[in-house]
């Protein structure tokens, strides 16, 4: 099973647990979060970083001190903005960037227990395309693009599934010939 699959089975599952008995979902990022996001060094290379996301297929790593403690996020976007118009990057030249030279610092992160409308409104309100989500100050997950597209996708479906199983004639129910 894939990382995509993974994902869906996971929302498929939250979106159960949370239903409430007025048809409304109460999801929170601890729900739907990548959980032990993978982590690098602040000393850890460009090159090493390009090798991982391509290893990974992931798009953000998380930067942890000696102590783990979260000290940045970096893109594969951040490391992109290192290549210049090259169309063929220069090995030495990644193998002398570092992440902590290229990661963003100034972070906004989430806790677990945080709504999933917030942690979405906190995303566009600043532009980014993931969130740390720290527990006590720890690092628990990742919320990212990819993750809310998962999310999305599952409740389009059951939207789907119960508009079908609506019996024809009811207000709001879906009809394939509208």
């Amino acid at each position: 099973m894939n990382r995509i699959e993974l994902k869906q089975r996971q929302v498929c599952e939250a979106l159960a647990r949370t239903q409430t008995r007025f048809g409304r979902t109460n999801l929170t990022v601890g729900r739907v979060m990548t959980a032990g996001p993978y982590c690098v060094r602040p000393e850890t290379t460009a090159l090493e970083l390009v090798k991982l996301f391509h290893a990974k297929q992931f798009r953000h790593l998380m930067v942890t001190d000696e102590a783990d403690c979260l000290v940045g996020v970096v893109s594969d976007r951040d490391v992109i903005r290192c290549l210049g118009p090259e169309s063929r990057p220069d090995h030495d030249v990644l193998e002398g960037i570092s992440a902590g030279e290229i990661m963003s610092t100034d972070l906004v992160t989430v806790g677990p227990d945080t709504p999933l409308e917030r942690a979405v409104s906190l995303m566009l309100e600043e532009g980014i395309s993931s969130l740390p989500v720290l527990a006590g100050g720890t690092l628990v997950g990742i919320l990212t693009n990819t993750d809310l597209h998962v999310v999305l996708q599952q409740m389009l479906l059951q939207t789907l599934r119960q508009s079908r199983s609506e019996k024809p004639g009811k207000a709001g129910a879906f009809n394939p010939q509208d």
